[in-house]
């Protein structure tokens, strides 16, 4: 290896040691090229799906040695599962939202501003949710697509489990875990095309909402059966006012 593919591979790996948190003190010059080297694997992702996708395409279109993105990444499973995750949480960090995520109208809030921005990258999204169901997944891989929607998930559902609010023999992880298949199976029937564009994000709040129902009690319980009511009667307006108040 040259020495500066050695150093660029040594900044690379440090920016990117960490599924959950990349560090922020590598050079400028690193970062801005870690990020070229993310930003690419999710078009070549969303372009060739992963049956299609190719180190060796993305290091061209990266301007990157083959080398050095391993060195950096150390598979190309878990640079896909980095690629995702750091989209997902991107968006999180730059969207505003009205309501806390420990409420369930900010939960639901979360839950369509996040899934609006599907729209404008059908292939991507249909990418990522064939991912997430396919056996021969990568476990780096299929564990970061699960953690994007846990990020939220958890806090509301913590809040639900501090106030008593959260049937006493339900687990948050499980259920986290079971609202998140929700999602996906809900998001991959939008992007093959068994959800019109118009159904898509009221079928999955309100998939969302029966999972929330079983396993609430109390006031929060009766929001989301209330919430849910609301839909059945107008679902766009239902959905516009989750998302905008």
């Amino acid at each position: 290896m040259k020495a500066s593919e050695a150093e660029d591979a040594a900044g690379l790996s440090e920016a990117a040691s960490s599924l959950a948190e990349p560090l922020v003190y590598a050079s400028h010059a690193i970062q801005a090229r870690r990020r070229r080297i993310l930003r690419e694997t999710r078009k070549l992702i969303g372009e060739r799906g992963i049956e299609g996708f190719t180190v060796r395409e993305l290091c061209a279109r990266a301007e990157i040695a083959q080398r050095t993105l391993y060195n950096a990444f150390g598979s190309k499973d878990r640079l896909i599962a980095i690629a995702i995750r750091e989209a997902y949480e991107e968006f999180n960090r730059t969207a505003r939202y009205r309501s806390g995520a420990d409420t369930l109208t900010g939960m639901l809030e979360r839950l369509v501003t996040v899934n609006r921005r599907n729209f404008r990258a059908r292939n991507y999204t249909r990418a990522v949710a064939a991912l997430y169901f396919a056996p021969t997944t990568h476990h780096d891989i299929w564990q970061a697509l699960q953690e994007m929607t846990f990020l939220n998930l958890r806090v509301w559902l913590s809040a639900l489990r501090a106030s008593g609010d959260l049937a006493p023999e339900v687990d948050i992880d499980t259920t986290a875990a079971l609202i998140a298949n929700v999602e996906y199976a809900t998001i991959n029937d939008w992007a093959q095309g068994r959800i019109t564009n118009s159904d898509y994000i009221p079928r999955l709040v309100e998939n969302v909402l029966v999972v929330v129902i079983g396993n609430t009690i109390g006031p929060p319980r009766d929001e989301a059966v209330a919430i849910r009511a609301r839909l059945r009667k107008d679902p766009s307006a239902t959905v516009n006012q989750l998302a905008d108040g």
